[in-house]
């Protein structure tokens, strides 16, 4: 039998690897290592408490045969990167999976799901680096997402933490985040009490919307077009905490569960998705 990814409750904090080497913290050398040519794994990624350390891949299969050939294509690509710390291996969990549809109509009828997920030991690392593996993973998280809800610069800004080797012009660095971030509107839920400001951007079924800040009456006009406006963001306090990687203001905030009503959705990894339209409007905060 497939072995389970991660339970129901879990959340994850990824960053995306496509084809690139990415540093997590140039200037401690943890990074990842690109072990043999070919494509590389799809994700690296931690729990929402900042442990599991995983690199991911995940195929589709469309063979009648099974899911065999996929699985093993995927984990080949999962084993193609270790992450280092000085040049040493951290412990991974790689996780290499493989789907198929099962279809009504014509063959194949039944559905996939292989999963291969064993745990590869590396050598003990400083807690130091520990932390700024963690730091700079969520940093690359936070980037990838707020950057298509056209927060572009501080994204990049976001990145440049990640890859920074010299401590003092990574002071610098941190001066233009915290200056960017605190010059990005901070949009909050209208009548809400339990959710902080956010930085993000609103999403329909036809695409992001070009514009950071869109007007109530116009938030309505799209949930009246059908469509489906939801704002997806992340909270301003996580995104400060990460640029200052503060760790223990990071945790608490990821480990935080609740919402400020039945509709909105957290993920649990400092996102948020809100349905808005009629009765359910984000204003610009403070």
């Amino acid at each position: 039998m497939p072995a389970p990814i991660w339970n129901a409750t879990s959340t994850f904090v990824f960053a995306h690897l496509g084809s690139r080497i990415i540093d997590l913290d140039r200037r401690r050398q943890v990074k990842v290592t690109r072990l043999s040519r070919g494509d590389l794994p799809d994700w690296i990624a931690c729990a929402s408490d900042l442990s599991s350390l995983t690199v991911a891949e995940a195929k589709g299969c469309h063979d009648n045969g099974g899911p065999a050939k996929a699985l093993n294509r995927a984990w080949a690509q999962a084993g193609r990167i270790d992450i280092t710390a000085g040049g040493r291996k951290i412990t991974v969990k790689r996780i290499a999976v493989a789907t198929r549809w099962g279809m009504a109509a014509r063959n194949p009828t039944d559905a996939h799901l292989s999963v291969r997920d064993p745990i590869d030991e590396g050598e003990p690392i400083k807690p130091e680096e520990k932390d700024a593996l963690f730091i700079g993973l969520l940093r690359l998280h936070i980037a990838n997402l707020i950057k298509s809800l056209g927060h572009a610069e501080l994204a990049s800004a976001l990145r440049g933490l990640t890859h920074q080797p010299f401590a003092r012009r990574l002071q610098g660095d941190l001066q233009r985040a915290r200056a960017l971030l605190d010059a990005t509107l901070v949009r909050e839920l209208e009548k809400a009490t339990t959710m902080g400001g956010l930085i993000g951007g609103i999403v329909t079924r036809a695409g992001p919307v070009a514009d950071t800040d869109v007007a109530p009456a116009d938030q309505e006009a799209l949930a009246r077009l059908n469509l489906r406006p939801v704002f997806v963001g992340i909270e301003r306090d996580l995104i400060r905490a990460a640029i200052d990687a503060e760790l223990q203001t990071v945790r608490m905030r990821l480990t935080q569960i609740g919402g400020p009503d039945d509709f909105s959705r957290p993920d649990r990894a400092g996102g948020w998705i809100i349905p808005i339209g009629e009765e359910r409007r984000i204003r610009g905060g403070n």
